[in-house]
């Protein structure tokens, strides 16, 4: 986690720095973009294994506008939170003018001043306000961008959570279809539990052969349930965490006994038999028959295409508190922003707009098996893969983690509570407490500060009709 503090520091080792309105700010005079060609556009694109996936994305930019040149170089997202090569490049003068990163770190580099908001831009190029221009992407993914008043980035792709079942298996137990069947909507818990109570096989010195779930394996965890059961975590009213909120004291309550009642060192013990650490990726315990439901995103359809083809598989909803709940799923992503420096040209924001646009996300999404964050590529039919269409549709109940500017601290004391409930080594009401004291302490710092208007509603731009007639054109 990269807090004010250790940027001083950083910044401190070759510029002087002021902090202003809690973000911090160069204190030299030298103008944003000095020295740059404003028809050079230079990119820190994406992860190197899809370069050449991107680079289709450039060439059709560089058709529509010849006279500009894009230099591209994929130094992406050090993880959550790592703003290391960030603030490297903004100390030196030497960042891109374009850069694809976590979405999610959007409000916290933001919020430390290394990134450049958009608004002014929008406003110039686009001739619209920025709520209007901003309007044309998916709203969950906008906010993630969003800090005290502005917006600092475009969204690119989403990804949604779903749960992969292994269909053989469960027509060997004896499991109903019915409840499998995403169109009869999510199962509760306690339905998860009599299937699990159905499925599981363990030996008779009690080590699992088989599993029915795992709630903290690979997109599963406490954060997920912590938005399922819609557990704030965060006031705008008093500008505090909630992570000892009562709501949160439940939910960790609940998955404690999730812990002990699945018996944690025999899930270990099990998931490292079946999927080792460092284990190819055609050996996980789905693959191998031997784990009934996955928890996972839209690139595990891909997966299943390459590493388990003969698998009969279905996806569905992830499992809610209450049969009858409405579906839910949690979304993250990518997107595009200008870091402290970039030349803010024309030609910058041209390249900007066309990539995480229309045009570029259409040719981008299906080729990652990503989900579209702009509205017209959701509903272009050759927007996206139709093998995700299941996972676009859940965009429509999609939530998203709280753009703060201590989102990584959030993330961190929310792990370090599942990994403690899941090794026994403290109590909820405890670790609920600690979380709290670890992260709102930081938080205090950049108040006042508010999470954007209508998060967690439904998008009014974004309907499921829309995904569903795209759907329709491509099996056209």
């Amino acid at each position: 986690m990269i807090d004010r503090r250790t940027l001083l520091r950083a910044l401190g080792a070759g510029a002087s720095v002021t902090v202003a309105g809690g973000s911090i700010v160069s204190c030299t005079n030298r103008p944003v973009g000095e020295n740059r060609d404003p028809d050079t556009v230079k990119v820190w694109g994406i992860w190197a294994s899809d370069a050449e996936k991107e680079a289709k994305i450039v060439e059709a930019f560089s058709e529509k506008h010849p006279d500009i040149k894009i230099q591209i170089a994929q130094v992406p997202s050090n993880g959550q939170g790592d703003a290391s090569s960030v603030i490297t490049a903004v100390r030196g003068r030497t960042g891109p003018d374009v850069y694809f990163m976590d979405r999610f770190n959007g409000a916290q580099f933001a919020s430390l001043g290394l990134l450049e908001p958009i608004d002014d831009l929008i406003e110039e190029y686009e001739g619209v306000s920025p709520e209007e221009f901003m309007s044309g992407w998916v709203k969950f993914a906008t906010d993630e961008l969003f800090y005290d008043g502005n917006y600092y980035g475009l969204p690119m792709d989403t990804d949604t959570r779903g749960l992969y079942v292994n269909l053989d298996q469960a027509h060997e137990a004896g499991i109903d279809p019915a409840l499998l069947d995403p169109k009869n909507g999510p199962m509760s818990y306690d339905q998860m539990w009599e299937i699990n109570d159905q499925f599981s096989v363990q030996d008779e010195r009690g080590t699992y052969e088989k599993v029915t779930w795992i709630p903290w394996d690979d997109q599963a965890s406490l954060l997920m349930w912590a938005m399922a059961n819609d557990v704030p975590f965060f006031s705008n009213e008093s500008c505090h965490t909630l992570l000892d909120s009562p709501e949160m004291l439940a939910v960790a309550t609940m998955y404690e006994g999730w812990v002990e009642k699945l018996d944690f060192p025999r899930l270990d013990a099990f998931k490292a038999t079946y999927q080792p650490p460092n284990a190819p990726p055609t050996q996980t315990s789905f693959f191998s028959d031997r784990q009934l439901f996955q928890i996972s995103g839209p690139w595990g359809v891909q997966g299943q295409a390459d590493y388990k083809p003969d698998m009969n598989y279905g996806v569905t909803h992830l499992p809610v508190p209450n049969e009858g709940d409405d579906p839910f799923t949690w979304a993250g992503g990518f997107a595009l922003v200008m870091p402290k420096g970039a030349s803010m040209s024309k030609a910058s924001w041209e390249f900007f707009k066309f990539y995480a646009g229309y045009e570029g996300q259409k040719i981008l999404m299906p080729q990652i098996s990503r989900i579209p964050t702009n509205i017209e590529t959701v509903k272009d039919p050759e927007g996206w893969n139709r093998d995700i269409s299941f996972f676009v549709e859940l965009m429509g109940v999609a939530k998203s983690r709280p753009p703060l500017p201590v989102g990584t601290k959030l993330w961190d004391a929310m792990l370090t509570m599942q990994d403690s409930l899941n090794q026994s080594s403290d109590t909820p009401e405890n670790l609920v407490k600690e979380a709290q004291a670890y992260v709102d302490p930081t938080m205090q710092q950049f108040c006042p500060v508010s999470l954007p208007e209508g998060f967690g509603e439904p998008d009014p731009n974004f309907g499921v009709e829309d995904v569903e007639k795209a759907k329709q054109a491509k099996d056209a």
